[in-house]
Order: structure tokens, then C-alpha cells, then sequence
């Protein structure tokens, strides 16, 4: 268990107002005159933080610290720079950004936020001696501040804007004033660092009137890095962007123009601006990140190449713990795609969208959480994120709709806010973190309970309110029907209060608590009970909302979702679980393998359709590439998920709709059923689809397990690795063969004659 640092510094900060934009820049001198043998720094800065050591960065991360509830918690970081200490005279600088501690821009209230307060700056410099003593330089009034610093604006949200005529011989110092600690009790940050992961070279540079545009390789979350060489006082101007006009410029969001810039009316957001001093140099923002496929650059007097533009992807440098591949590209493409749009929204905490909300959002966690399991290694990104929605609940009795919150809407919506609980047996049985479950338990009771008494008081069955299957299709390609399902949020709500139960109910097994687990079980079985008798149309064996939110919209006696989520939930009484499952087959066959579905019901519509024997249809629904569908974004040359089926999604970045990928692992190569960091798991590959071969390899916290098979000269060859520490049981089933059996340790091979 790591130590919490004890403080000896206080918070400190500048003569300047919330208003304010600017970044101011702190400065400490001081004297090295004894052999060192380590020097390290602790530090939190407010809203963000550039530190440097005799003009050096300590490393090569970014966008410190993480996005918090900040009247709950604020995250500092330690630096080793023992290296970049001198002999004498030593300088260390700190220029802040505002980030959400201090932002003023989209709907979100964060301009009201309890902590909002200008940036503010903590530190120890703790160096110990070759001799055995200590000393610690701490942050105290007697550190200088300036408010003439190049960052003469900065915005999450709006973009940096940069003074390079602002240089420290510029600089008028005073001495920093005391600032008032935040609410939230400083947390050292154990996530992976955010960084630039991948670098590019522009696709293309087109000159387009005065301005120059630039396409990216890939649709990216980050920013660039630009060199200029301008005359003094020329500003430059950057704007990010997913799409162009007509007329090929970047679209530009915000300023007061329609619905979304009545989220910005005063500014363009993605947007930066550099002012020349007259000399060359190589401008990359610092206190903001942009979503984009293209980049547009104005006021630029000379001839831009590739060789003045490096693009980088910004994002926790997550580990890759995955590897597949199959015998369709048109899957890999998706595959690619899919984990491009998950570490596209990887900034601190997951996100809906780099472009516009930047939220963490929970029905979307939800919807990906086992996609990010098996492409990711999850285990100190995710549990930080849990941290926050505990906060959340801490401070407003309840989980909300997305995390950090300013109380926009805090009331229990089950389809989003049951990830809390989903997230913890995730780590439980994808990461093994028992003891973090051990932790949180007291909390998570609390939710359950909460649930129970509120589902009770209704019979057992969920109201009208809440989030529901969003985005579902609106019947027209280019025409995004808005958010809101046509339906309301009874079926998926009352079914994710019930898979919520049950896993509390696992997550109380685990931990030894017997007397808990029979009581989340015990209402669990009574919400069934009343879902299928609310529900349940037995003479149309289908389940049917008896709630519309949007009355004459869409309105059919058969919507898939409601039957795909009580069928993945085992929800559905066996006695006419096939009938339902036919009556889904059925749809999805006469819609021509398509699917209808917002983000719930396309979360477990493939894995439905195999578990029910329908692995053809799941593919072909997998494969389909006309609207709506997943392959209809790669044929309108998208190589990222969007947030809607149709051409004119909100935002083209957005990972909640790309869940077909955990189906390329549970059931495609059959890896699923997965207990207690893959101490236990199940190897049970689709074999019967049309695919030639699938080849999966993970790499789980007891070692890599792999799944392939091969249909190759009339036989399917199959090869499973069960690591070291793991039990799998492996179930083949093909052309009517059947092997079922318990694996230890080893590498074990297969085959099937297909005659």
C-alpha cells in the first residue's frame, strides 16, 4: 500500500479572479550546496499544471492531474528529479491551467461548481542528502508568482492562447499569495500517466483560399505540435474539427451558432491561438485537448509541409493487453476501430466525446465496460473512475448520470448508474481485485439498498424515468433521430436493477457474506417475477414497453431491445426463452440483418443471437454494411465510432455503439464467464459461424490465454493456452459434436472433422 504524503506546503496562489484566464507562472529558487542523493517533488496544481526543473520537464506526461470531484478529491503527483538538480542555483517553475476547477463553458454547471476557485498550486520539494539529513522546500508566500505568463488564456473547453511575445525577462514577480485548500483531500494519482501515445505525420495538407487544412491519418484526441516562423505579432489560429463544410474549411462549433453554440455563446471551442515574438518555434498547447480527423490553420504566411506538423494522440497511456484477429477484414477493421474510439476518450477518466462534452458519462462505461476489459488493462484506469462516482454518491446520495458532477441531475437512472457496481466485479473478474471490492462494499450496499426499497415501493418494477436505450435508429440514414429512445426506461430499467442485484449478489459471495448475497438474490427474484408479468406478452411471445416517451415516433409492437435485455439477463422464464429468441431471429431477419437497437439493446445483440443458436444472423448482422450498422461507418470511410447510426451523428468519436467488440471475444473466440482475475473461465468458441479462423490472445493477470481455430481441408483445428493459476472449462460444439471438459495449466489442441 503506498503512503500518503504528508504536507508541509500550503496552498498558494495569484492576485486574480475566477474571471480570469490566464496562467499564471509560480517560480522558487533555491541552493544545492551538498551531495544529493534524491530529490523529489509533490505536487498538485489546480486546474492543471506544467512543472519544470531548470527548464526541464520531469517527465513526459500530461494534462496533470485527472479530472475529480473536487470537493471530494484532488490528485497530486510525484516526480522524481534527481537528475535535473544542479550544483548551486536551482529553479523550479509551475504555470497552471484552469480545467474543469475553473471552467465556465458548455451546460454542465460547472460555472456554479462548488470549488471553483482560480488555480492554485501545493508542492514539497523533498531532497534528501548523501549524509543522511533531509530538507524540504515547501510552498509558502515566499514563492513568486507572475500574471504575465505566454498562456494568456485557457479554456478545457475553447483552447490555449499563447503569447510567445511574453518572455521571462517580461515577467513582473510578487510573492505568492496564501489560497484557501480545496474541499477534497489531496489523493496521490495511481493511473496511468496521460501522454502523447502515438505520432503521426499529416495524410494530407490542402491550401483552401488563405488557409491551410490539414487531415489526419486517423481520428485522433490530442492536439499538434506546429512550427512557425512568423513575423512579430502575427497570430496564428488552430481550430480541431471532425468534419468540413461544403466548401472544405473545418466546421466550426460554438460563437452562438445553433443548439451547440448555445452551449458556448461567447467563444469557438477547439480552437487555440499563437502570437509570434518573431521567432522560430514549436507551439503545442498545454491546458486543453481537441477530438479531430482535421486540423485548419490560419494566418499562416509560409509554405506548410508535413514536416511542419507533428500530430500526436493524448490519452492514458493505457497497456494493450489483447491481440485478434479473424479471417474477415471488414471485422478487423471494426476491431481497430473500436479500440481507436475507446483510447480516443482516455483523458483522466472515460469519455463520451473529446469534442464536445468531455463527460464521463456512465450508461457509456456501462455499455463498453467488457470491451475495455479485454482490449485494455483496466486496473488502476477504471478504479480511479469508481473512486469518483463513490464521491459522487458521498456528496449527493446518490450516483449520477455521469461523474465528476455539479449536481446536474442527480436521481437513480439504473441503466446508467449501475456500472458502479458493474465496474467492481469487472475489476473482480477481469483484474482480481478482491481487496477493492473489500473496500468499496459498504458503499455499494448502500446503492443496492437504496434500490431495493425504490424499485419495492413500485411493485417491483421500474418507473418511466431515467436514461434509456439511446440513439436508437431513426429509419433514415441522414437524419439522426436525436438521443431519446422512443420508449421509456421500464424494461431496461427494471432489468439492470435486476443484473445489478445479482451482481451484488456475486460480489457478497465472494467476500464471505452469505446473508447479503440471499438478500440481493431474494429481490432480484422478485423483480423478475414482476418484469415478466408486466412485461411479458404471451400472445405475442415478446416483451412490449407499455410507455412511449416520444408518442407517434417510432412506434411498432416490436422493438428488439426489449427482448435482447431480458434474454442476456437470463431474465427469461425457460419455458418460452426459444420462442422469444426466435421472435428477435425473426426480426432481424426481416429487417435484412439489421439491427434496431440504441446503445443497450447493440451491447448484447450478438452475444444473444449466438447463446440462442443463431450465430449465422449474428454475423451477418456483425458484417451488414448498409444502414443502420457498424459497416455502414466503415463504407462512409470512418475509421472511429460515431454516438448515432445516421450521417449526421453529433459527434463521430463517440465508443458506446461499438460493442460488437466484445462479442469478437466472448463469443467469437469464446473467452467469457471470467471469475477472479481469470482464475476461473470458460473457452467456448463460436465455431459455427462463417468465419474461416479466429485467432485471440490475452494477456490476463495469471498470463496469456489464447483461443484460435481454423477451418482448413474439411477440419477445424482448435488451440486454447490456459495459463499458469487459471481453471478454464472448455465446451467445443460443432456440426452436432460436442467435447465439454476442465483444463489446468497447458496448451491443448482439437479437431473437428467437418463431413
Amino acid at each position: 500500500m503506498t503512503m500518503e504524503h504528508i504536507w508541509t506546503g500550503k496552498w498558494i496562489g495569484a492576485d486574480m479572479t475566477v474571471d480570469d484566464r490566464f496562467a499564471p507562472v509560480f517560480k522558487k529558487e533555491f541552493n544545492i550546496n551538498k551531495s544529493v542523493k534524491s530529490v523529489n517533488v509533490y505536487i498538485c496544481g489546480l486546474g492543471l499544471f506544467e512543472m519544470k526543473v531548470n527548464g526541464t520537464l520531469p517527465d513526459d506526461s500530461v494534462l496533470n492531474p485527472a479530472h475529480t470531484q473536487y470537493t471530494s478529491t484532488v490528485l497530486y503527483r510525484v516526480f522524481d528529479v534527481t537528475q535535473l538538480i544542479e550544483n548551486g542555483r536551482n529553479v523550479l517553475t509551475v504555470e497552471l491551467g484552469n480545467f474543469f476547477y475553473n471552467e465556465t463553458g458548455g451546460v454542465w454547471k460547472w460555472e456554479i461548481a462548488r470549488w471553483r476557485s482560480a488555480p492554485k498550486l501545493i508542492a514539497d520539494i523533498v531532497i534528501n542528502y548523501t549524509d543522511g539529513t533531509c530538507e524540504t522546500i515547501a510552498t509558502d508566500t515566499s514563492w513568486l508568482v507572475t500574471k504575465d505568463g505566454p498562456t494568456v488564456a485557457n479554456s478545457i473547453y475553447s483552447g490555449d492562447v499563447f503569447d510567445a511575445r511574453r518572455t521571462e525577462n517580461t515577467f513582473k514577480w510578487a510573492n505568492a499569495i496564501c489560497a484557501p485548500a480545496p474541499e477534497g483531500k489531496l489523493k496521490l494519482q495511481n493511473m496511468p500517466p496521460i501522454r502523447r501515445v502515438v505520432t503521426m505525420k499529416p495524410e494530407k495538407i490542402t491550401k483552401n483560399g488563405t488557409s491551410y487544412i490539414i487531415t489526419s491519418p486517423e481520428m485522433t484526441t490530442g492536439w499538434i505540435a506546429l512550427k512557425i516562423s512568423e513575423p512579430e505579432d502575427a497570430e496564428i489560429t488552430v481550430t480541431y474539427g471532425e468534419r468540413l463544410t461544403d466548401d472544405g474549411f473545418v466546421v466550426l462549433i460554438g460563437k452562438g451558432e445553433g443548439r451547440d453554440g448555445n452551449w458556448w455563446p461567447e467563444s469557438y471551442i477547439q480552437q487555440d491561438k499563437f502570437i509570434s515574438n518573431g521567432k522560430p518555434c514549436v507551439f503545442e498547447p498545454k491546458f486543453s485537448y481537441k477530438g479531430f480527423k482535421y486540423i485548419q490553420i490560419d494566418n499562416y504566411s509560409g509554405e506548410l509541409t508535413a514536416d511542419d506538423i507533428t500530430i500526436y494522440r493524448v490519452a492514458n497511456d493505457v497497456a494493450v493487453i489483447s491481440e485478434f484477429e479473424c479471417s474477415d477484414e471488414s471485422v478487423n477493421l471494426l476491431h481497430a476501430l473500436a479500440k481507436r474510439t475507446i483510447i480516443n476518450n482516455f483523458q483522466g477518466k472515460p469519455t463520451d466525446t473529446p469534442v464536445w462534452e468531455k463527460n464521463g458519462w456512465l450508461g457509456d462505461v456501462s455499455c463498453s465496460l467488457e470491451t475495455m476489459m479485454y482490449n485494455f488493462d483496466m486496473s488502476t484506469f477504471l478504479s480511479p473512475f469508481v473512486d469518483t462516482m463513490a464521491d459522487c454518491f458521498l456528496e449527493y446520495g446518490t450516483v449520477p448520470d455521469f461523474a465528476p458532477i455539479v449536481g446536474w441531475r442527480n436521481e437513480n437512472s439504473p441503466v446508467w448508474n449501475t456500472v458502479f457496481v458493474f465496474s467492481v466485479r469487472a475489476l473482480c473478474d477481469y483484474c482480481g481485485k478482491i481487496d477493492y471490492a473489500k473496500k468499496l462494499y459498504p458503499l455499494l450496499r448502500k446503492f443496492a439498498v437504496e434500490y431495493i426499497s425504490q424499485i419495492g415501493e413500485n411493485g417491483y418494477v421500474w418507473g418511466e424515468r431515467g436514461l434509456a436505450d439511446w440513439v436508437s435508429p431513426s429509419g433514415e440514414e441522414d437524419k439522426a433521430c436525436g438521443c431519446m429512445a422512443s420508449e421509456g426506461a421500464e424494461i431496461c430499467g427494471t432489468a439492470y436493477v435486476y443484473k445489478m442485484l445479482t451482481d451484488m449478489s456475486k460480489i457478497a459471495d465472494t467476500l464471505g457474506l452469505q446473508a447479503d448475497s440471499e438478500e440481493y438474490s431474494h429481490a432480484a427474484e422478485l423483480i423478475c417475477n414482476a418484469f415478466n408479468n408486466k412485461f411479458y406478452n404471451a400472445e405475442k411471445g415478446i416483451y412490449e414497453t407499455s410507455f412511449w416517451k416520444q408518442e407517434g415516433v417510432r412506434i411498432k409492437d416490436y422493438r428488439q431491445t426489449s427482448n435482447v435485455v431480458p434474454l442476456a439477463f437470463g431474465m427469461v422464464p425457460e419455458t418460452y426463452r426459444d420462442a422469444v429468441a426466435a421472435k428477435l431471429n425473426d426480426d432481424v431477419v426481416k429487417r435484412n440483418y439489421h439491427l434496431d437497437t440504441g446503445c443497450i439493446g447493440t451491447k448484447y445483440i450478438l452475444p444473444v443471437l449466438i447463446d440462442c443458436g443463431y450465430a449465422n444472423t449474428a454475423y451477418k448482422v456483425l458484417t451488414q454494411n448498409t444502414y443502420p450498422s457498424w459497416g455502414f461507418w466503415l463504407e462512409n470511410g470512418s475509421d472511429s465510432a460515431w454516438e448515432s447510426w445516421e450521417t449526421d451523428t453529433r459527434s463521430k468519436n463517440h465508443y458506446f455503439l461499438s460493442t460488437y467488440d466484445e462479442a469478437l471475444y466472448s463469443h467469437f473466440a469464446g473467452i467469457r464467464e471470467i471469475e477472479n482475475g481469470y482464475e476461473h473461465f470458460t473457452v467456448k468458441p463460436c465455431l459455427d459461424c462463417s468465419l474461416e479462423y479466429v485467432n485471440v490472445a490475452v494477456n490476463s493477470p495469471k498470463g496469456r490465454i489464447v483461443s484460435n481455430w481454423r477451418k482448413e481441408n474439411d477440419t477445424v483445428d482448435i488451440r486454447i493456452t490456459v495459463p499458469n493459476g487459471s481453471t478454464a472449462k472448455i465446451i467445443l460444439e460443432y456440426n452436432g459434436n460436442k467435447i465439454e471438459e476442465i483444463k489446468t495449466a497447458g496448451e491443448y489442441t482439437y479437431f473437428f472433422n467437418e463431413k
